[in-house]
């Protein structure tokens, strides 16, 4: 069914990433790590939803100039002005989070964290009985967002913690280089389920060193952008 959003709140999280509050016509219901599709000028292009909250929901999008290989509508999108209204249609997808009590690893990098962070603090909130880890990366401290956020649901939630890696910069309480890296053989003793969510190649790269090191396919959950 295609709506009407308005965007009513924008700020920026990093110099390039924006927080996207919009609101509807129409309240709707959404599975926590579905998207939605806007109907810009000649093209759909889909989003995932980081919260919902009746008919205002939240994304988070980052802007890429086209001289710096972008593409043109994450600039339209985070350039529009307040009030602007924009059609979308959804919510839909299938990476959910399986209901069970598996512990479940969370691999994300950059703004492909949305479908996951929605995943998890929808099911923390909801007492999923299970463990959840969040590995972040990002190339430097600059590039990061929602570590306040993330910091509140660990102090929230006891069975939830995270960690942070960065590839392009050495800070004391973040660990170097990659999230492939945070994976050994001891992944398959605390972890069942992993999600990842990213690049083809982040996640191809994951798949390999998971199966390498006795995780099970067929546990291994996707997201390629």
């Amino acid at each position: 069914m295609i709506q009407n959003f308005k965007l009513i709140n924008k700020k920026n999280l990093t110099s390039n990433i924006y927080e996207l509050d919009f609101e509807s016509d129409n309240n709707f219901a959404f599975k926590p790590g579905q998207f939605i599709t806007f109907l810009i000028p000649i093209w759909g292009r889909a989003y995932s939803i980081l919260e919902e909250n009746w008919k205002i929901i939240r994304l988070i999008i980052k802007k890429r100039e086209l001289d710096e290989g972008g593409r043109w509508w994450s600039k339209y999108l985070c350039e529009l002005e307040i009030w602007t209204s924009i059609r979308w249609v959804g919510p839909a997808w299938h990476f959910t989070l399986k209901e069970n009590e598996k512990n479940k690893l969370f691999l994300w990098t950059g703004t492909w964290f949305v479908p996951l962070f929605n995943q998890i603090t929808y099911w923390l909130k909801n007492n999923l009985n299970c463990n959840f880890k969040l590995i972040f990366w990002a190339r430097t401290n600059d590039d990061l967002f929602y570590i306040n956020e993330l910091n509140n649901l660990k102090k929230e939630y006891s069975n939830f913690d995270f960690e942070v890696y960065l590839s392009r910069e050495e800070i004391i309480w973040y660990k170097k280089w990659y999230i492939t890296d945070f994976l050994n053989y001891e992944t398959k003793n605390s972890f069942s389920e992993v999600y990842i969510c990213g690049t083809p190649g982040m996640i191809d790269s994951s798949i390999d060193i998971l199966i390498e090191k006795w995780f099970e396919k067929e546990n291994i959950f996707t997201e390629k952008y």
